[in-house]
């Protein structure tokens, strides 16, 4: 996976985070402080992208720590007996074709993204709901509020996690399939940079 693609990655990631942190803040804060001709200002945006950015790299981390305690065994098991078993036939296929290696680092790029995103909406739907406690107890609106923030955020959480583990399903799938092929072909050697 090339640098680029991976900071890509993360900004898309981190963009969520900083959706709910945001929030999050302005729950306890208000909004009145923040000053928007600050915030357009070019040093401002490179501190908000490193922020993004900084932020990614945590809700990729926490998401990917959660998902594998509650979900990554279980689809994993499906297609192969011992986490070792998928890293060794992982490694084999990266290793000895460039072309499948490239199309199994895309899947995980979707895999990481839909993981961070379902993480990040499911805190976007609590903190739009502190949000609206906070800022908008007395409005006639809030009912009305509070079941979008949820409804919304909740149906994102719940398409990136479903999307999360079809794509998790299909990646141990085919790493299996392309790493029985290429054991079948008895010397590797000869599929470096092939298929």
């Amino acid at each position: 996976m090339s640098t680029t693609n991976l900071f890509v990655e993360l900004l898309v990631i981190g963009v969520g985070a900083a959706c709910w942190v945001a929030l999050g803040l302005a729950s306890v804060a208000g909004i009145g402080w923040i000053e928007s001709d600050v915030l357009q200002s070019y040093p401002a945006l490179a501190v908000m992208l490193a922020l993004v950015y900084v932020l990614g790299i945590i809700s990729d981390r926490v998401a990917d720590w959660l998902f594998d305690i509650f979900f990554s065994g279980r689809i994993r098991s499906c297609y192969f007996e011992e986490k070792r078993d998928y890293q060794d036939a992982r490694r084999l296929v990266i290793s000895n074709s460039t072309r499948l290696a490239d199309m199994h680092e895309y899947g995980r790029t979707r895999i990481r993204i839909c993981r961070g995103w379902s993480l990040n909406a499911a805190m976007m739907a609590v903190c739009w709901c502190l949000f609206i406690e906070t800022q908008a107890a007395g409005h006639p609106w809030r009912n009305e509020a509070l079941a979008f923030g949820l409804g919304g955020f909740g149906l994102l959480s719940v398409a990136a996690w479903w999307s999360w583990q079809m794509l998790c399903a299909m990646e141990y799938l085919k790493i299996r399939e392309h790493a029985e092929f290429l054991r079948g072909q008895g010397s590797t050697s000869q599929f470096r940079n092939a298929a």
